[in-house]
């Protein structure tokens, strides 16, 4: 009996400790009070296209390079039987000390095709950020034009994917100082040749024991990725000469990232219903998949799941990325943990991810320290795909609420979302979540895609008082926005580890920023930069809560600071 009561206070001790961080982090909605009015429409007319149901995505990036992010909304076009009278096309929103202003039209970025996603990167290193956007039929790529203009140079350069495009990326396979790009690819569907499916009623009424909805994955084939080699400021499709286009699976989210801590970036990619995918790379842009072999393809269980969005980060601090795949409802997220010997292990059960998870279905999600603690939460959007699910299964729902899950920092998670309250638990069908220090302030917040609603935009005004740094890099002999460079600072609560990637979530672009959270620590000590396929630099005694810029060999130098 004295060891049940020393388990029970010790549970509720571990409970207030939770509470009592929850209490630190707050997210505010003002997407309303700031003029970010974008509302995504899915096109359809109650005929169940299959295609309604996967997007949208969102890119936050600064196009206009005047020090703040900016945010990009990829939108749908009418389906056959829509009937109403707005237009629908992509939107370009700037952003002024968060009033935003639909710059769409002078951009020339008002795409009218079925967007589905997008992704960043200044693939000609001039300095501005470009623009892809995927879409179910031909993707785009715009070059950004440096005077707030975009042009379509997608034929002009290579680019040439007409399938039903999902999550892309930007990032240098061979560390040659040009960004490639990798595209995921879903199924082998026509609008004219729509499956009418139906499902069984829970609790049939009048006879009726089935009813139309949209069809499952496994009705339709799979497609091939792409991967587009740049060489020189032009695009190769290499898909096959890579290794990739060999596997014409369901493709939804992608990341690139040093899984294998040897230099250059690999890639992870969640399938729907299929084995996921890791690609490792060899150094010049060739890969081997090696998904089975090192544990990832498959949960623990050895079961395909529904992967949607996928994201990479050290959540054990050990120096080494672990993987998170989101998934359909009545499986759980999966996090696989990197062993560092080249095998990952699915440890979502014994670190709190899978209960909390099973009644949802989740698309974007980020490995980010939401309250600068120096451990990395998990955020997850949600949203069911059948829109009328509660007729099948009285379990779930359509409109979810979005989770955070806090780092507990002894190697487990809490699902803290009701206890953080407030606008995080706005129920609505989310897929893109983009995220980045919108307001330069210091923390992350959250930019959330939904599909058939508005946008939000969440701001994070926790009370966390701890401290923080921030780094720009911009690269010389490698990428110009150094995507791929890894960064270790150390202070005196040990080291942490983080790379530049724009990639991960689901049909999303983030902040290329790396912002650290280093808890009550006062001093950076030191910090490493590991730049693409170049020399390591170093630099020592760095204060904590300013951003700082870092040309490669050249300099580094204060941005501002946001606290």
């Amino acid at each position: 009996m004295r060891s049940y009561f020393k388990l029970y206070n010790l549970a509720i001790i571990i409970y207030l400790i939770t509470f009592c961080w929850a209490q630190n982090l707050s997210f505010k909605d003002i997407a309303a009070q700031g003029s970010l009015n974008f509302i995504h429409d899915h096109g359809g007319s109650g005929e169940y296209y299959y295609v309604e149901s996967m997007g949208s995505g969102v890119c936050i990036f600064d196009y206009d390079n005047d020090g703040d992010l900016d945010a990009y909304f990829p939108q749908s076009s009418p389906l056959p039987g829509w009937k109403k009278s707005v237009i629908l096309e992509n939107k370009l929103f700037r952003n002024d000390d968060l009033e935003w202003t639909d710059v769409t039209n002078e951009a020339g970025v008002g795409d009218k095709s079925y967007s589905m996603g997008c992704a960043c990167g200044d693939y000609d290193n001039d300095g501005d950020i470009d623009l892809y956007v995927t879409n179910f039929g031909k993707d785009i790529l715009y070059q950004n034009n440096g005077d707030g203009s975009f042009t379509d140079v997608t034929l002009e350069l290579g680019i040439d994917n007409h399938s039903m495009g999902m999550s892309a990326a930007f990032f240098d396979s061979d560390n040659d100082g040009f960004l490639d790009l990798y595209v995921t690819n879903y199924v082998d569907y026509s609008i004219d040749n729509n499956p009418e499916c139906t499902s069984p009623l829970q609790y049939p009424k009048h006879g009726e024991l089935f009813a139309r909805s949209y069809c499952d994955p496994d009705v339709f084939l799979g497609v091939e990725d792409k991967f587009y080699y740049n060489k020189n400021g032009k695009f190769i499709d290499r898909s096959n000469r890579s290794g990739i286009g060999r596997y014409r699976l369901r493709g939804m989210g992608v990341v690139p990232g040093d899984v294998d801590n040897d230099g250059d970036m690999d890639i992870y990619v969640a399938n729907d219903k299929d084995m996921n995918l890791l690609f490792i790379n060899n150094g010049r842009g060739r890969f081997t998949e090696s998904a089975l072999f090192m544990g990832v393809g498959y949960n623990g269980n050895g079961l395909a799941e529904a992967g949607m969005g996928v994201d990479l980060g050290d959540i054990d601090r050990d120096g080494w990325l672990d993987i998170y795949v989101t998934n359909y409802s009545g499986e759980t997220n999966t996090l696989y943990l990197n062993q560092g010997s080249g095998i990952f292990s699915d440890a979502t059960n014994e670190i709190g991810l899978g209960k909390p998870s099973i009644h949802f279905l989740a698309f974007g999600t980020k490995l980010v320290d939401l309250d600068l603690d120096g451990w990395l939460d998990i955020y997850v959007a949600n949203g069911h795909v059948i829109d009328n699910i509660d007729l099948f299964n009285k379990d779930y729902r359509h409109a979810q609420y979005n989770q955070i899950y806090l780092n507990q920092k002894n190697g487990s998670f809490s699902d803290i979302t009701t206890m953080i309250g407030g606008d995080l638990l706005y129920k609505a069908v989310s897929r893109g979540s983009a995220f980045g220090d919108i307001d330069n302030d210091g923390d992350i917040d959250i930019m959330v895609s939904n599909n058939n609603g508005k946008a939000r935009l969440l701001i994070n005004e926790g009370d966390h008082k701890n401290n923080w740094i921030g780094f720009e890099l911009e690269g010389r002999t490698c990428n110009k926005q150094a995507i791929g460079s890894k960064i270790i600072i150390s202070t005196d609560s040990g080291d942490q580890v983080a790379w530049v990637n724009p990639a991960g979530s689901y049909l999303t672009s983030n902040d290329t920023r790396v912002v650290f959270g280093i808890n009550s620590d006062r001093l950076v000590r030191s910090i490493s930069i590991d730049w693409p396929g170049s020399e390591k630099e170093t630099f020592k005694d760095l204060k904590p809560n300013y951003y700082y810029k870092i040309i490669q060999g050249v300099s580094i130098s204060t941005i501002s600071s946001g606290m």
